[in-house]
C-alpha cells in the first residue's frame, strides 16, 4: 500500500500502541490531557501533535526544543515549530536524539 494511500497510522511507544484512522489529531507530550504520553526529560506538555489531512499524515511541532524524524529511506530532519509530512514507517524522538530508548515508532496500514 503506497502511504498516500494508508488508512492508518499506528504509533508505538514502549508498552502503548495507539492507531490514528480518523480526522481527529493526536497529542504527544508529558501532559495528562496527551494522547500519547511520552515521559522523557526534553519533551514538552504538549509537544507536537499528529493530524490527518487527506489522506497524509502531518506531524506538527509545538515545542522549544524540536523533534526529530527519521523516515523510511533512514533521512532524519529536526523540526522546531514546523511541519512534516510522516510517510512509510521511521520514528518520532521528542525533543532529544533518536535512539532507542527515545523513539516513538510509526508505521502505515
Amino acid at each position: 500500500m503506497d502511504a498516500h494511500e494508508a488508512s492508518q497510522l499506528v504509533l508505538d511507544w514502549h508498552d502503548c500502541h495507539l492507531v490514528l484512522a480518523a480526522e481527529e489529531p493526536v497529542v504527544l507530550g508529558t501532559g495528562d490531557d496527551v494522547d500519547l504520553i511520552v515521559e522523557r526529560e526534553y519533551a514538552s506538555r504538549n509537544h507536537a501533535r499528529i493530524e490527518r489531512r487527506n489522506q497524509a499524515f502531518v506531524l506538527v511541532d509545538h515545542s522549544t526544543n524540536g523533534t526529530f524524524v527519521q523516515t523510511e529511506d533512514e533521512r532524519l530532519t529536526f523540526i522546531r515549530r514546523g511541519e512534516l509530512r510522516l510517510w512509510g514507517d521511521g520514528w518520532i524522538s521528542l525533543g532529544e536524539p533518536l535512539t532507542p530508548q527515545t523513539a516513538v515508532r510509526f508505521r502505515h496500514t
